[in-house]
């Protein structure tokens, strides 16, 4: 019997203490027993955070980010490097999953858009968090191109910023072809 390919989840997180309490040690553990067995339990997934590829982690960050089928996001503690990361991500994929503590402060481009809120102190909420973290993983997998980013939904298709941009940029060249036809005619 052939076992499951199974994808990349790309988790961002902070490596290094972000506050007194989220230490090194603590990203470290809440990576390694919480997000990773999340991730990995009921679905064809491996979690995965980025190593250095020939000594360049920022390459290979990025490559990771553009490349994931699927990347969650922990935005607890609004770490600079966590946020620069879903920038990049939301920039070029849709299929991301953010996930905070409870009583993370988000900012407000990010508010509207359905961070899952985890209760590491109670055991019950915690339950409906998985529920909610499951079934986000399911739809992301069921519907890869269903947009997720704002980025995305801003630049691409009919009518949108990148339509406009390309609209206008191909008015200019065509403005410029006629001004030389009108030159070349006199």
């Amino acid at each position: 019997m052939a076992s499951e390919v199974k994808q990349k989840c790309f988790v961002i997180i902070p490596f290094s203490k972000t506050t007194d309490e989220h230490t090194e040690e603590y990203w470290t553990k809440q990576y390694e027993t919480f997000i990773k067995p999340l991730i990995e339990s009921g679905h064809p997934l491996v979690a995965e955070r980025s190593a250095p590829l020939r000594g360049d982690i920022l390459r290979q960050i990025i490559t990771d980010l553009v490349t994931a089928p699927i990347v969650v996001a922990d935005l607890t503690d609004a770490n600079p490097n966590v946020y620069w990361e879903l920038g990049v991500r939301q920039s070029f994929k849709h299929g991301t999953i953010t996930i905070a503590e409870n009583g993370t402060a988000l900012p407000f481009d990010l508010g509207g858009k359905g961070t899952l809120p985890y209760f590491p102190k109670d055991h019950i909420k915690m339950q409906g968090f998985r529920n909610q973290f499951h079934k986000a993983v399911k739809d992301c997998l069921d519907n890869p191109n269903l947009p997720d980013s704002h980025v995305l939904e801003t630049i691409g298709g009919r009518g949108t910023l990148f339509q406009i941009l390309m609209r206008d940029e191909s008015l200019r060249k065509l403005d410029a072809l006629f001004s030389e036809i009108k030159r070349n005619r006199v």
